[in-house]
């Protein structure tokens, strides 16, 4: 056993240099390297009768099969790593309710503007869509820029009070009432 030990011991080096030849990495080297050295003692100590013929090999062996494990094991991370990366991609897809609902908000929000007076729904256009300033907007309709800044509330409460509306349709939970035959004794046999 005592031989065996020295045989590992002389070869180690020699198994270092080939795996940072190998897997051009020191570190990850060193760390086969020690894997390897301590699965061969292991296994030298539990099978005490079994002579191995050469260390060195069974060393460059054992090395060899634990960095085909090690690339193995890496390929399914990262195999699994890419199907989780593509299904939160397709989870991060807005669901159809999130669409309709958005979609049924942008109807709201312009059955509000097209219902505003035809002087608040042009002051309010003009500000939030053309970006123009309440002086901007003042002369170009020729009214104060206090008008400008009312209009401006107003449509701003109005819209503000349609999406309140929407908020609680869509938020209300829908009570469904149980008419005629589908009452409590329906379990019953008659």
């Amino acid at each position: 056993m005592q031989t065996l030990v020295q045989d590992l011991i002389r070869h180690y080096d020699d198994l270092r240099r080939h795996l940072v030849r190998e897997l051009r990495d020191a570190d990850h080297a060193a760390d086969i390297a020690q894997s390897t050295f301590e699965r061969v003692y292991t296994h030298a100590l539990n099978l005490p009768a079994i002579h191995i013929d050469s260390p060195r090999a069974m060393l460059f062996k054992v090395a060899r099969n634990l960095c085909i494990d090690e690339a193995r094991h890496r390929r399914v991370a990262q195999d699994w790593a890419r199907d989780k990366y593509h299904a939160d991609l397709h989870d991060a897809q807005p669901s159809s309710e999130h669409l309709f609902a958005h979609r049924q908000l942008l109807e709201r929000v312009v059955e509000t503007i097209e219902r505003l007076p035809p002087r608040r729904r042009e002051v309010f256009l003009l500000f939030r869509a053309h970006g123009y300033s309440h002086a901007e907007i003042a002369e170009r309709l020729g009214i104060t820029e206090m008008a400008v800044a009312k209009h401006l509330v107003r449509s701003v409460i109005d819209c503000s009070r349609a999406l309140a509306e929407l908020r609680t349709q869509l938020l209300e939970p829908q009570t469904v009432c149980l008419q005629g035959e589908f009452g409590g004794d329906l379990a019953e046999d008659r």
